[in-house]
Parts: structure tokens; C-alpha cells; sequence
């Protein structure tokens, strides 16, 4: 009895061996990072578990019924999507869908419903992102793919602000120190628009192009603290939203005391710097393996050109070749220590 079940034990411990065998093999890989290990490593376990389940079947005793054996595996595959279709089934089909798409990277800024942050991690079952808060938020896939998703482009965005007015401010007046504003707080080409007319206040919003969106929420803070400054110097007071005051003495608008900025106010660190910490780093990492793939092909141009180029034109052609494997060593150096600080914040 015990030798008619000696193969099938000797398909499961080569089973346990290939899986073993492929998270190695893939882990190795220093063109991927830590979500690409993961993401092919779960995909090579779920093939090999497959065929092992298969192999198991047909050498079990009686199992050389080729009818019974796949009798059965239908049964199992059916029970599986009867019992994971909401669940694990549906964020695995929905992974494998994102990545087809590819709508996103690492290191873009997304929003799903009412979570709003930096893409850290793709995975095959969930999408990691990191919050402004800097806490990760794990989404399922199936999420993602049933809710509106809004992807800030990695080549910017528009940054805006909303302010109320009372209506004895002309907004001839009103619209020109809103453009400054938008220029002192770094924006491209800004516009002013007017959104209500309120029982009490005009609600106006203040917008304009920010290049590089990685800066986003340092930025859209330096937008509200230029309105401030800007209408400040001007005497002009926010209503927002409605702003009743009694003044027993004169009617004088209550503003803040003018300040210059202190010197220790000239730099400050944005919010992103440890707000996005590990989300920046898995975007560096998806551009420096753009740049490997780019440098990679035109090493390969390169050394196609050296078998054809005259004599005269050899030199040329032989240093750029060793200009572009000094670049793909330098961006495999760089990949690598990506991975592993991704590796270590994951663990």
C-alpha cells in the first residue's frame, strides 16, 4: 500500500522543491524590485501548484484514469472559484489586468475613492500605497478595479486653492493678486476662476500647472500661504465661509500683524521628503530600470553599428559602447540599493 503512494509523495517534495527553486531563481533578479520579486514569485508558485495538483492526480492509485483524473481537478478548480471568486480569484484577475494596463508606476500619485497617495508597491493581489500621513494603505486589486481611479501624470498636474471674498472686493482687483500668488508659489502659467456666488462671499479658485508632481503637497501648501501673504498686503480680509465680528471699537478689517520671513524660514524640507519616503524610492527604482531597458538596447545598437563601421570610425563607436556599459553599471548599482532599502522597509 505504502509504494502505490511513493509517487505522488515524490511529485509533491519535487512540487515543494520547484516553488523553492523559482522564488530564488526570481529573487536573484536585479532588473526587478521588490514588487516585481513578489508579483512573479506568487505567479510562478500558482503555475507550479497547478501542474503539481495535476501531476498528483494522474499518479495516485487509480489515477492513471486520464477521465477521473481530470473528473477531479474540475472539481477542484471549480470549487476554488465557487469558494475565492470574491477574494482571491477576483484580486488576482484584477492584478494581472492592472499590470496589462498599466495605467500606473510605482512612485505615481493615485486616487481610489477616498484614499489619495503614492503608489509603493503593485502586487498581484493588492496595490500598496503610501498616505500623506506616510502610513501604507494595502487596496485590493478587485478595489481598484471597480472604483474610479484618478492617476496624477508623472509629467504634472494643476494645484489649486479655493478662497472666499465678500462681495466688496471687485474681482477686477481680486483676480490680478491671485495670479501673483500663484507665481510666488512656483506655478506655470496660473488662472484664476470663480466657482459661487455665495448668500455671503464669492468663492474664487486659484490654479495652475506644477511640473513636477512629486512636490504636490508642499505645493498646494505654498499656494494657501501666498493668497494669505499676498491679500494681507494688500488689506484685503477672507470671509471664508461667513465671518461675523463684533467691533466695538472701529470697523477696521481684522488682519495679521505684517512679518518678513526669518532667515531659518528660506529652506525647509517639503512634506514629501519623509512624508512619500518609500514611495519616492520605488519610483527612482521604476525609472533607473527604464533607463537599464533604454541603455541595455542601445548598448546592443551600438555593438551592432562596431561589426559594420570603417576603420576610422571604430574609436568612436568603441567609446560609446564603454560609456554605455559604465551607465548600465552605474544603474545596476543604483537598482540594487533601491531593492534593498524597498526589501528592508518591507520586512
Amino acid at each position: 500500500m505504502l509504494t502505490d503512494w511513493l509517487p505522488a509523495v515524490g511529485v509533491i517534495v519535487v512540487m515543494v522543491l520547484a516553488i523553492a527553486l523559482s522564488r530564488l531563481v526570481v529573487g536573484r533578479s536585479s532588473k526587478h524590485n521588490a514588487s516585481d520579486r513578489r508579483f512573479r514569485q506568487q505567479i510562478a508558485t500558482i503555475v507550479i501548484v497547478l501542474v503539481g495538483l495535476l501531476a498528483v492526480i494522474f499518479v495516485l492509485p487509480d489515477g492513471s484514469d486520464s477521465d477521473l483524473a481530470f473528473s477531479v481537478l474540475g472539481l477542484v478548480v471549480t470549487g476554488a472559484l465557487a469558494i475565492s471568486s470574491q477574494s482571491i480569484i477576483a484580486n488576482a484577475m484584477a492584478g494581472l489586468m492592472l499590470r496589462s494596463v498599466a495605467s500606473f508606476r510605482p512612485g505615481d500619485f493615485i486616487e481610489v475613492g477616498e484614499r489619495m497617495g503614492r503608489v509603493s508597491e503593485l502586487g498581484l493581489f493588492h496595490t500598496e500605497i503610501q498616505t500623506p500621513d506616510r502610513d501604507l494603505v494595502t487596496i485590493p486589486n478587485s478595489v481598484m478595479m471597480n472604483q474610479p481611479l484618478r492617476v496624477v501624470h508623472s509629467s504634472g498636474t494643476i494645484v489649486s486653492a479655493t478662497v472666499s471674498l465678500g462681495y466688496d472686493v471687485s474681482r477686477h482687483v481680486l483676480e490680478p493678486l491671485f495670479i501673483r500668488a500663484g507665481r510666488e508659489a512656483g506655478l506655470v502659467d496660473p488662472f484664476v476662476q470663480v466657482l459661487e456666488l455665495g448668500d455671503y462671499s464669492i468663492v474664487y479658485r486659484i490654479a495652475g500647472f506644477l511640473e513636477d508632481p512629486r512636490s504636490m503637497l508642499a505645493a498646494r501648501s505654498k499656494l494657501r500661504g501666498s493668497i494669505l501673504d499676498v491679500l494681507s498686503d494688500e488689506g484685503i480680509e477672507i470671509m471664508s465661509p461667513m465671518f461675523i465680528a463684533r467691533r466695538s471699537v472701529s470697523n477696521a478689517p481684522l488682519l495679521p500683524d505684517g512679518a518678513e520671513a526669518s532667515d531659518d524660514e528660506t529652506w525647509r524640507p517639503s512634506a514629501e521628503h519623509r512624508v512619500f519616503d518609500k514611495a519616492e524610492r520605488a519610483g527612482q527604482l521604476e525609472s533607473a530600470r527604464r533607463d537599464l531597458s533604454e541603455a541595455e538596447e542601445n548598448l546592443s545598437i551600438l555593438r551592432l553599428e562596431l561589426g559594420h563601421t570603417a576603420d576610422e570610425d571604430r574609436d568612436r563607436v568603441e567609446t560609446a559602447i564603454g560609456k554605455q556599459e559604465a551607465r548600465i553599471e552605474r544603474l545596476q548599482q543604483r537598482i540594487g540599493r533601491l531593492s534593498d532599502e524597498l526589501e528592508s522597509e518591507s520586512q
